[in-house]
């Protein structure tokens, strides 16, 4: 998306790259029809919203929230979105993506570098703006200040000392020797230097290190724009988040507890997830959305409400 789109411009784009046997969006399964992007863009809470006086209230009863399922639902009316929208797998989607039978993909921030590279200088992925709304300047998602923790059971001193060192290895910031050898391997084995310097991967290093991924579950340190050879990416990548990380919305639950969610999120969440897939699928009506969502909140969505506003007014 373009800076300065509207909404209305969005839809036009999206039908006018429509043509034939290729689509102008893609979505995979779970993605919703890339319902993140576009609740985003109504500025519809991303999960939960807290209110000033420390009231809990979840995106499903939002008015702009099912506005963005309206919009959806009237593109894939539309014919923008690939008739296996509900069905493609992400790296199908990738696949799909690459060779131009789609012109757009939802992803994490992550899949930039990937599609980068997979199309071996045939395009340069553009990360979307969002549109506005009726006037008013769209949002994009906001991640987590960090994906997750690592939790160490009860052992010996020396046990949990000898684990914290690992971890503390693995968590070494960017540039070190210790950061250089978690991300790339050995030198000369797994990576050689390019002319700036900059590490650059052998084909044993793109095998083996990638077996190496969890390692980044575990503990790392701060991530940086960091792409060896390839400054044009970084420049791009940083022009986007100049523009977008201001209008982020985050989730107001992320660091809170809340009993009901750990024990009914998901399967609750799957309720509404079905719902909002049927109603831009065209198989249930706009309606449905409301009725689901006061089942949500029957079945534990209110007692989710408070026990996150109890949890906040404990923390702030």
């Amino acid at each position: 998306m373009r800076e300065g789109w509207t909404s209305q411009d969005f839809a036009a784009v999206a039908k006018k790259g429509t043509s034939g046997k290729k689509y102008a969006l893609g979505a995979a399964t779970g993605s919703l029809f890339g319902n993140a992007v576009h609740s985003a863009a109504h500025n519809a809470p991303q999960g939960w919203a807290v209110d000033k006086d420390g009231t809990f209230h979840a995106n499903y009863g939002d008015e702009r929230y099912k506005a963005a399922v309206a919009y959806q639902a009237q593109l894939r009316k539309n014919g923008s979105y690939h008739p296996d929208a509900t069905s493609l797998s992400q790296p199908d989607l990738s696949t799909l993506f690459l060779n131009g039978t789609v012109g757009s993909m939802q992803d994490g921030f992550g899949g930039y570098l990937p599609k980068y590279l997979d199309s071996k200088g045939l395009l340069t992925p553009a990360s979307a703006l969002p549109y506005s709304v009726d006037g008013t300047p769209g949002g994009i998602v906001a991640g987590r200040r960090s994906f997750g923790y690592t939790v160490l059971k009860k052992a010996k001193k020396e046990r949990i000392e000898l684990l914290l060192r690992v971890l503390n290895y693995l968590a070494a910031p960017f540039g070190s020797k210790e950061w250089e050898l978690v991300h790339y391997g050995v030198e000369g084995t797994h990576f050689t230097r390019g002319k700036d310097g900059s590490p650059e991967a052998t084909k044993l290093g793109d095998v083996e290190n990638n077996t190496n991924l969890p390692l980044k579950y575990l503990a790392e340190g701060p991530q940086v724009l960091f792409v060896p050879g390839m400054p044009e990416a970084v420049r791009a990548l940083h022009a986007w988040q100049v523009k977008v990380v201001p209008v982020a919305i985050r989730n107001a639950s992320f660091g809170l507890q809340s009993s009901t969610y750990t024990a009914q999120g998901t399967t609750l969440r799957a309720l509404m997830d079905d719902t909002v897939t049927g109603v831009i699928a065209g198989r249930l009506p706009l309606s449905e959305l409301d009725a689901a969502a006061r089942k949500w909140r029957d079945r534990g969505g209110d007692r989710m409400a408070e026990e996150f506003a109890k949890d906040y007014a404990a923390n702030t």
